[in-house]
């Protein structure tokens, strides 16, 4: 019985001390905490006037001057955050003004020092400084850390550094590489980290297109959507007959996007494909380009098997004006009486009642018109009165 007492007591007395431990901590915490936001406070008060004057000096002629005081670290590692957010928003010249301060100030040389720290913690914090501050000189060192680092999302922290302080295309080739060496599939976040440096990335994303491992093609397809220049076009024409159906959609998605001008034989190809979503971003981008030229192609898709294929055809022909009312109409009127027929005939009906709450503005109201018009007549109803101005 006084053994198991004793237990209790010492299992008590655990508990106890546990619970005064994590307090003490969590105490700890609360009291950096807050004198954290006392000195930025104080910081935010000394250095008001300099922070004004930062700004408003970043589109004059003159190189910004350093503070008229000495820093304590504090106060350094405050400056350091405020001008790391002001060259996130900043680009250019801006950019290139407040890259010239913190050189003044001491801080790349700081950071440059501390990349070669023993310390893991202080080498990632330099890293994420450094590339802030998009010092190019770091690159190396950054490529050497990258290079020996493991998978973890600090991984990522240095990838980015790496982009931001690339000297050249070679050193964003070099950061892809040993990312993708850790077989992540992490392909948007690449195009990310990318889209941060200063370099023109378009030939590199051009280059991976072409590129045999799947995983190049997919960053390189992902950094050219924002692209439409048709040089990207015809990058990714080979590309729609690939094996790997995400890469198919992927390129036929850019090439619609890129292309000026669709060939009626890529066309009639792209909307008889095996796959639905290229059937429907085919369709989706005739419809936005609006051309009478392709109503023929479009209105033969209202044969397809898939019911969300016909939807997307009828819709895009309500858009290509007069032409492709009539052609809708005219499908609908030939297939009365069937499912498919009825199908078309609603979406007419939805795309007039759609209409007829809008006509108050002209486009609608003559496009309401049009449609009506252009039901009646072949659907041979009545004679209704239009709304006219």
């Amino acid at each position: 019985m006084y053994t198991n007492l004793n237990a209790a007591i010492q299992a008590l007395t655990i508990i106890l001390a546990f619970n005064l431990v994590c307090i003490a901590i969590i105490y700890a915490i609360k009291l950096r905490s807050i004198r954290r936001r006392k000195l930025n406070d104080r910081f935010q008060t000394k250095f008001k006037d300099y922070l004004t004057y930062v700004q408003a000096n970043l589109d004059g002629m003159e190189p910004l001057r350093t503070p008229p005081w000495t820093m304590n670290a504090v106060e350094r590692e405050a400056m350091q955050e405020r001008l790391n957010d002001m060259m996130d928003i900043f680009s250019g010249e801006q950019r290139r003004k407040l890259m010239q301060l913190c050189l003044d100030l001491g801080l790349v040389h700081r950071h440059l020092e501390r990349l070669s720290s023993r310390s893991y913690r202080v080498r990632l914090d330099a890293a994420y400084h450094l590339g802030c501050m998009r010092v190019k000189e770091a690159a190396p060192a950054l490529l050497d850390m990258l290079k020996e680092h493991g998978l973890n999302s600090a991984l990522f922290v240095v990838a980015r550094a790496v982009a931001k302080c690339a000297r050249g295309q070679q050193d964003l080739e070099a950061m892809v590489q040993m990312v993708l060496q850790h077989n992540k599939k992490c392909y948007e976040l690449i195009v990310d980290m990318i889209g941060e440096s200063d370099v023109d990335a378009g030939s590199l994303y051009t280059g991976y297109v072409s590129h045999k491992n799947p995983a190049y093609v997919r960053i390189g397809l992902t950094g050219l959507t924002g692209y439409t220049d048709p040089a990207a076009a015809s990058a990714v024409f080979r590309l729609m007959d690939a094996e790997q159906e995400d890469i198919q959609i992927q390129a036929v998605g850019l090439y619609l996007k890129s292309s000026r001008l669709l060939p009626r034989n890529v066309v009639s190809k792209l909307l008889s494909h095996s796959n639905l979503d290229i059937r429907r971003l085919t369709i989706e981008a005739l419809a936005d380009i609006r051309n009478p030229a392709y109503v023929e192609a479009m209105t033969a898709s209202l044969g397809d098997a898939d019911q969300r294929i016909v939807y997307a055809s009828g819709k895009g022909l309500l858009r290509m004006g007069e032409e492709g009312m009539v052609a809708l109409c005219e499908r609908a009127a030939a297939a009365q009486g069937t499912e498919r027929g009825q199908f078309m005939q609603q979406l007419i009906d939805d795309e007039l009642k759609h209409l007829s709450m809008q006509l108050h503005n002209w486009d609608k109201l003559m496009q309401y018109n049009t449609l009506m018009y252009t039901y009646d007549k072949i659907f041979r109803k009545a004679a209704r009165l239009y709304r006219v101005v």
